[in-house]
């Protein structure tokens, strides 16, 4: 430990207890849950029915959320490391589903745009007219 992490260990202690690896596991554990819980209503508000614009908006804020709490745990990831766990969660795997928050919300929330979408169109089927 350096210097200056030493100098810090009081505040992280506070923060993340003191083993920050079974509390970051904890918190990543959390937030998988979250996201299964957002699935299901994505699934009934998004998928089952014509979303309106206000599921629209909800669906946006929560993505949105998930995601920076997401970002925020893989760095506290990438400096604690995680515990081996039976359920496989590794930096791989939330980096993986942080992968797929983003991609969701580029869907629902960030079209691409038309001249962009037929330049892709071209590249990926060139011999459709």
């Amino acid at each position: 430990m350096t210097a200056v992490e030493e100098q810090w260990s009081p505040v992280k202690h506070l923060i993340l207890g003191e083993d920050p690896q079974v509390r970051v596991y904890a918190e990543v554990s959390v937030w998988n849950r979250k996201i299964g819980l957002f699935r299901k209503g994505e699934e009934e508000r998004l998928f089952s029915q014509d979303p309106t614009p206000e599921d629209l908006a909800v669906h946006k804020s929560l993505l949105q959320r998930l995601i920076t709490d997401g970002e925020h745990l893989l760095s506290l990831i990438r400096h604690f490391g995680l515990p081996e766990n039976l359920e496989g969660i590794s930096l791989e795997s939330v980096r993986a589903t942080l992968d797929l928050l983003q991609a969701d919300y580029r869907g629902w929330h960030d079209p691409m745009a038309a001249e962009q979408r037929a330049r892709f169109l071209r590249e990926v089927f060139p011999d459709v007219p």
